[in-house]
């Protein structure tokens, strides 16, 4: 009888505490569908307003061989992100000769451009996960490069790379 008892009353506690749980859950995914799904005008409208920035600039170590020319805040939405997420990004690229930092100095608008096309047409989880950083590297040399005549930049740095 007693273990009669005991049981009633384990089950009249774990009923409702797995209710409660799954309630939890549940509506922390009906708040996030409902909340944060991305709507295709704020994708547009955050997509045309992230072509705003400002331009490069020319770096370099005096005896090193090799500049540096950044290209500075590149605010990125990323796809499906519906406007409420947003990368800004810094690279620095290694230039071993002058006329290439100039050459990068010139293409400057066509490069970011390309560089922030190429960006917001990623996934949140592709930006956000570290694994495919090299990847990312990756393309947007390929993206630099495909406009430069006077020489290939073959390192990129992420000086700053910051996902909200």
């Amino acid at each position: 009888m007693r273990f009669e008892q005991m049981k009633d009353k384990i089950v009249k506690i774990a009923v409702p505490v797995v209710a409660v749980i799954v309630m939890v859950f549940a509506s922390r995914v009906l708040v996030q569908k409902l909340f944060f799904a991305p709507n295709s005008q704020e994708v547009s409208a955050a997509e045309a307003s992230s072509h705003k920035g400002q331009g490069g600039e020319h770096g370099g170590g005096e005896g090193s061989g090799y500049g540096f020319y950044m290209i500075k805040d590149l605010i990125i939405n990323p796809a499906n992100s519906g406007g409420r997420r947003h990368l800004i990004v810094t690279l620095g690229l290694e230039c071993h000769n002058t006329a290439l930092e100039e050459e990068l100095a010139m293409k400057d608008p066509q490069i970011r451009d390309n560089l922030i096309t190429l960006l917001a047409g990623q996934e949140i989880g592709i930006l956000a996960d570290i694994s495919y950083r090299e990847k990312i590297r990756k393309s947007l040399l390929k993206a630099i490069n495909y406009y430069l005549k006077e020489g290939k930049v073959e390192k990129l740095y992420f000086v700053e790379y910051v996902f909200q």
